[in-house]
């Protein structure tokens, strides 16, 4: 379905009902693959229509140009959208996502906040490192405080490890 959309936005001249709707639903979701799809098809309506396309919204009849597409954009999709398809790469707002667990793996999530953590502090072994959580999957890392950098804590066996915080231990998954 979204490929046919996406093929839609393309070619068509007329961006149908259904395209439209999909583009609005998809604010409803903060999951990072519905915010790309949404940010690459107004790409390349704003690229058609900068070339001189003539594009007509089905629902409200209007002949798309540049000022009335960045106008339609910024009313009706998050700043971090309408930032990505018109501001200077460079000036994009940024934006953070959460991982939440899903059947067979992890969504990418947007984050209402860029403070909200992604790791949970366990102990400092040293000056240097400390053991952190990985607070999405509870997997256990060790952070090194001078490079801040993270690496999964390994055990003897092999085996990612978890922290249980009643026991105090870190136990092999």
């Amino acid at each position: 379905m979204k490929n046919q959309l996406f093929e839609e936005a393309k070619r068509s001249d007329t961006l149908s009902r259904e395209l439209i709707s999909n583009l609005l639903e998809s604010m409803e979701y903060s999951s990072i693959s519905f915010i790309n799809w949404t940010i690459d098809v107004l790409k390349i309506l704003r690229t058609r229509i900068e070339r001189g396309d003539k594009i007509t919204d089905a629902v409200s009849k209007i002949v798309y140009d540049k000022k009335s597409f960045q106008a339609f954009v910024k009313k009706n999709f998050s700043s971090y959208i309408f930032s990505q398809v018109f501001a200077d790469p460079k000036k994009a707002e940024k934006v953070y996502f959460n991982l939440e667990s899903c059947e067979n793996g992890y969504n990418l999530i947007m984050a209402s906040s860029s403070k909200e953590k992604t790791y949970k502090w366990i102990s400092s072994l040293s000056e240097r490192f400390s053991l952190v959580e990985m607070i999405a999957t509870g997997v256990v890392h060790i952070k090194d405080n001078r490079k801040d950098t993270y690496m999964p804590f390994i055990s003897e066996h092999g085996k990612y490890c978890r922290y249980d915080s009643a026991s105090g231990k870190i136990l092999e998954l």
